[in-house]
């Protein structure tokens, strides 16, 4: 899959026998996704002594384009979405090295899918039910998992979008070395206050004010522009909700609120608005920008569910009929997706991270090759990395893939990091047949 660049057994399999093969692996039944992601779990040892980020999101993949091929009686296979579509969820924790912004490895999957004939939250009496019994379980189930998975790191902070607004998240996750940025969905109320989260903040002084350059978001009727941002902190006690069962967690918990929000507004825009909550000890325009600036490391985690999907391995196209192995495929789909990530992250990396991260020792050496070939002439057509790093090959690869080499053009992308990885391992394959054959 990673030589291939896709999740599609006929693309993969050069013959027809290969992907029987494929199918066979991905159905045996000693094979099951939750054993392939224990193999795949970072080790302590890679964050030991480093200060991580972890960002948490869940996604759905659907297979409602392939219905007449599934099983719908299969047990391993669920209404997603609206409960219409037939699929599962994925939920990966993605480590990133907080000084680099290089993915690492992941520190928790949850794979699960809803029973065929789940009751309505009405019929299970959701609102009564222990947050163990709840899907919503995952947000702290999972934080759980990194930390101890993450054990060895020096400092660790979880990130997550509005889903993960839940107050026991808040009280059972922050510890000495733990701390979360969580992006506010609530209007909670706070602790012996009369107002409410929302109202106190919007309330509070301006400390300070930001120009952030925004692209065009055609979802959110949203323009390219520069938008001015007014920035709010303060502390505040969070009430435990009163209709909340578990009258065991503690009446409030303190935590610090963010606000960033747009003014002078063009007519016809969405105001920016952006709300986090964190247990962070923030202190001043400087302290609550680091907040913002280590939230927005969230999108790494979007774009790894793009690379899986669409813009990638298009792992919902594949041919597999049971749901097991669609799991296992799935798990297989999210180690390729952050190998490509890995490169596409790399490429203004300063630290020196070896390429061997994602390379083999023999890789490495077609990659020599490869660069002194695609180096031009001049000094703006050099590889400015150091030999060996993951900046180096990803710059590479880039060049393999397309990409120019100069500094004035953008960047190389997921789709082009994907074409040079294409070749290069087509490359690869040459070099080894020659190896055979000398």
């Amino acid at each position: 899959m990673v030589e291939k660049n896709t999740s599609i057994l006929n693309r993969l399999s050069e013959k027809r026998s290969e992907m029987v093969a494929f199918s066979r692996l991905m159905n045996n039944r000693k094979l099951d996704a939750d054993g392939l992601i224990e193999k795949i779990l970072i080790a302590p040892d890679v964050v030991e002594d480093k200060e991580v980020i972890v960002v948490q999101d869940t996604t759905e993949l659907n297979y409602q384009d392939h219905i007449n091929y599934l099983d719908l009686e299969d047990r391993e296979l669920g209404p997603t979405g609206d409960n219409s579509e037939m699929g599962f969820f994925l939920h990966p924790n993605l480590v990133i090295d907080q000084s680099t912004k290089v993915g690492l490895g992941f520190s928790c999957i949850k794979i699960w899918n809803r029973n065929i004939d789940k009751l309505s939250k009405e019929e299970r009496k959701y609102r009564k039910q222990p947050i163990e019994s709840k899907e919503s379980y995952r947000w702290i189930e999972c934080a759980q998992k990194s930390k101890e998975q993450l054990r060895t790191a020096k400092h660790v902070t979880i990130i997550a979008d509005r889903e993960s607004d839940i107050y026991e998240e808040f009280v059972r996750v922050p510890d000495y070395k733990t701390d979360l940025i969580i992006r506010s969905k609530e209007n909670r109320i706070l602790h012996e206050e009369k107002l409410k989260l929302y109202e106190k903040l919007g309330q509070s002084e301006v400390i300070g004010k930001v120009n952030v350059k925004l692209k065009k978001d055609s979802r959110k009727k949203r323009e390219k522009r520069e938008a001015t941002l007014e920035i709010r902190v303060i502390r505040v006690k969070i009430s435990r909700p009163k209709t909340h069962k578990n009258k065991t967690l503690p009446e409030y918990v303190e935590m610090y609120a963010i606000s960033a929000t747009e003014v002078n507004v063009p007519a016809s825009q969405d105001k920016i608005c952006w709300r986090l909550l964190t247990s962070y000890n923030v202190e001043g325009l400087a302290g609550v920008l680091e907040i913002i600036n280590l939230y927005c490391i969230r999108w790494q985690i979007e774009i790894l569910f793009s690379t899986i999907k669409t813009s990638g391995i298009d792992i919902e196209s594949s041919q597999l009929e049971k749901g097991k192995a669609l799991k296992v495929l799935c798990v297989f789909g999210l180690y390729v997706a952050l190998k490509i990530n890995q490169l596409k992250q790399a490429r203004e990396d300063q630290t020196g991270l070896p390429a061997s991260i994602v390379f083999s020792k023999e890789e490495i050496i077609v990659l020599c090759a490869l660069c002194k070939k695609y180096e031009g002439n001049t000094e703006k057509q050099k590889n400015k990395y150091a030999e060996g790093t993951l900046a180096w090959a990803a710059w590479t690869i880039g060049r393999v893939g397309g990409w120019k080499g100069y500094a004035s053009e953008s960047k190389p992308g997921i789709k082009t990091m994907n074409m040079g990885l294409r070749a290069f391992y087509q490359i690869c394959d040459g070099y080894w047949l020659s190896k055979m054959c000398a």
